[in-house]
């Protein structure tokens, strides 16, 4: 979640131009799984953390009702860890050699599986056991590396955008520049993905990180680098941005949507925004990767998750973007709270914000693996 987006779609018709004018790296894998599709009474997802609903007293969770539904027991782990680290430390020491991952279904960002689907690393989707792939938003449908959703069923979207404590700023924050703001030092935070970290600030810069170049990165990453050295950005986190919102640690940083959205409960003062040059639109996915030991149980999870009912329990849990055509009306139908999602800008932006909002559009794969070290060494000092 990315995180991406992203955020990240029904409120997001407003991807459609973004994704469709390419995201990313090329086209679809080649071979399939075979004539059978591996089964066992165990399924095992990986998932990012806080992206699911929970048990509550008499109201069990989705991973709950699926148990009881699919009579499969499910070891669901919400222990994802960046997608750079996911790359070299799950997929490409396994799937590079043959050999499965432990997972049967995980969800990384698009950018990821679409290097993964290039790399003829995951399965094809069993869709005669998805039959609820017809409730996709059509959106996701006209993505160039899997067009048709062949190898992916998006999990959530999000943006990317600011989140600030007006007690703290003491004025109102429109702008990326008032992240470098020296008014502001020491208490400024940035999410540790490059691809939303690094476009914003090529958006300051007057690039488009819908189009991005080299130059265009390299030069916002100087821009950071001299931000982090001269005590500016005083952490690049995940979503502890949470945290340090609560703790006061930040005035302001760069968050991902449904984490402010769920931190507004506690906090209803802390504001998230837009800014002015723009916004980033991201999403994660599920995907099944080779040598999956339950690609039948991963599909039968994929079909339940997109039942527009079920869609709308962990919509209301994540407060995310949901792809599932259908959410909005099944969030009134839930009344209270739920209720009131479906009138959220945040879920379901406007006209005006999806014209304010980027993809990142790609670079050949060994200019964004030098991108992604040089930006490791960055958050990591």
């Amino acid at each position: 979640m990315t995180g991406m987006d992203s955020n990240r779609f029904t409120r997001r018709s407003f991807i459609a131009g973004a994704l469709a004018s390419g995201v990313v790296l090329a086209g679809c894998a080649s071979g399939g799984q075979g004539d059978e599709v591996s089964s066992s009474t165990r399924l095992r997802v990986l998932s990012w953390t806080d992206y699911i609903d929970t048990d509550e007293p008499s109201a069990p969770g989705t991973v709950a009702r699926f148990e009881q539904s699919s009579r499969l027991d499910v070891d669901y782990s919400d222990e994802y860890p960046s997608n750079t680290d996911a790359y070299s430390d799950i997929f490409a020491p396994n799937l590079s050699r043959g050999r499965g991952v432990g997972w049967d279904l995980v969800v990384p960002t698009y950018w990821l599986a679409s290097r993964l689907v290039a790399s003829d690393w995951l399965e094809p989707l069993p869709l005669e056991l998805v039959p609820n792939h017809v409730n996709l938003e059509p959106t996701f449908l006209t993505m160039p590396w899997d067009r048709g959703a062949r190898f992916q069923l998006p999990w959530q979207a999000g943006l990317t955008g600011i989140a600030y404590n007006p007690a703290l700023t003491r004025r109102d924050v429109r702008s990326l520049a008032d992240l470098f703001d020296p008014a502001f030092k020491g208490r400024v935070g940035m999410v540790t993905e490059m691809r939303e970290t690094v476009a914003l600030t090529m958006a300051l810069q007057g690039a488009d990180p819908s189009r991005p170049t080299q130059a265009a990165a390299e030069r916002a990453l100087d821009t950071l680098e001299a931000a982090k050295r001269d005590g500016q950005i005083r952490e690049f986190t995940g979503n502890e941005f949470r945290d340090r919102l609560r703790d006061g640690d930040f005035a302001l940083c760069l968050a991902w949507s449904g984490d402010i959205v769920q931190l507004q409960r506690e906090l209803p003062d802390i504001r998230f925004v837009i800014p002015d040059e723009g916004g980033m639109q991201w999403f994660d996915t599920m995907v099944i990767p080779r040598h999956a030991e339950n690609a039948a149980g991963a599909a039968r999870w994929m079909n339940f998750v997109y039942d527009p009912v079920n869609a709308a329990r962990i919509t209301a849990a994540v407060q995310y973007i949901s792809p599932v055509i259908g959410v909005r009306d099944e969030l009134r139908k839930l009344g209270g709270d739920a209720a009131q999602l479906a009138d959220s800008p945040i879920l379901f932006p406007d006209d005006e914000t999806r014209q304010r909002l980027y993809t990142w559009g790609g670079l050949p794969a060994d200019v964004e693996d030098a991108l992604d070290a040089r930006f490791t060494t960055l958050t990591a000092g």
